[in-house]
């Protein structure tokens, strides 16, 4: 009885979600949704989020295949598997994703409840549709430079005491267009980023589960590997494009090691989960800060940079221990 009632009152404040939408952000939808399942979830719901031993292999392996074919990355989904089959709550930021997840699930509802329900942003545009780059990426004058900025050229080459009484014309129209490319890359990147992270430590543990059966664990394996590489990879692209965007200080600094690998692959992959997570919030308040000053938390962490290249050596390991122990 309390599960049909839970049923029907999140059933109802999605399509609630759904008609605000407009007036909330993706962020905040989808937590609102979150935090109402928490709320009102029968207890024994919440525990699985993944699969547990006794789901049934057609459960598990779609479970693996949306992680395995990306789809994770166009939807953002919270699956709590039960008894009866498995209930899934989903920010679509991608349609097309979303289609071939609902795909990718038809097959098993004659055997089991499937229940997914949706929440769809509406992205924010200005009422002549004209994009602005951040006020951040405004003010910067080495990523300006890069962008071939005359203006910013002159304000890279001047010293401290020459910079103060110079003004930053605002950018022309072609540099513009770019500093706004630059902030929606940088930011999908670090989306992208941190998607792949965050599934990494439940993707490991299903895969090293000893009761997997040799098929699913072959493909658990492979999907593990394909996160850990694309967490490389996106890495790889944010040191690029934010190498063009800060000081040159920054950009050519060495610092310290990363310490060297220890603990299971279940712990290893939860600490790269959490770094990635820290290393992007940093990212985010690079192209949207705060406030205009520097926090001291801030400045006791290495440079972003650095926390990049030392990240990158943590995922690197990662990925060559997954491939000759899994």
């Amino acid at each position: 009885m309390k599960l049909e009632l839970y049923n029907r009152t999140l059933s109802a404040y999605s399509k609630g979600i759904n008609i605000i939408g407009g007036k909330l952000s993706r962020s905040v939808s989808f937590c609102l949704v979150l935090i109402l399942t928490i709320i009102i979830m029968p207890p024994a719901a919440l525990s699985r989020s993944v699969p547990g031993p006794d789901t049934p292999d057609p459960l598990k392996n779609a479970w693996l295949q949306f992680h395995g074919s990306n789809l994770c990355q166009g939807v953002d989904a919270v699956f709590s598997f039960n008894d009866r089959g498995v209930e899934i709550w989903s920010l679509v930021e991608d349609e097309k994703s979303y289609r071939k997840f609902i795909q990718l699930l038809e097959p098993l509802k004659p055997a089991y409840r499937i229940e997914v329900y949706a929440t769809y942003p509406q992205k924010e545009e200005k009422p002549d549709n004209r994009r602005e780059p951040p006020p951040s990426l405004w003010q910067n004058y080495e990523l300006r430079s890069y962008l071939g900025d005359p203006f910013a050229r002159g304000m890279e080459r001047a010293d401290f005491e020459q910079r103060t009484q110079l003004y930053l014309s605002p950018p022309d129209e072609i540099i513009r267009q770019q500093l706004v490319l630059f902030a929606e890359q940088t930011l999908d990147w670090n989306r992208k980023m941190e998607r792949y992270a965050r599934d990494l430590p439940s993707l490991i543990r299903t895969a090293a589960d000893p009761q997997l059966s040799s098929p699913l664990k072959s493909s658990a394996k492979e999907i593990c590997l394909e996160h850990v590489r694309g967490i490389e990879r996106y890495i790889g692209r944010l040191n690029s494009n934010l190498s063009r965007a800060l000081p040159r200080s920054d950009a050519n600094e060495s610092g310290e090691e990363a310490k060297p690998a220890d603990g299971t692959l279940i712990e290893r992959a939860t600490r790269i989960s959490e770094a990635v997570g820290k290393v992007s919030q940093r990212v985010h308040r690079f192209i949207h800060p705060e406030n205009f000053t520097v926090s001291l938390d801030e400045l006791r962490e290495p440079s972003l940079l650095q926390s990049l290249k030392m990240l990158q050596k943590m995922d690197s390991e990662l990925r060559k221990a997954l491939e000759t122990t899994l």
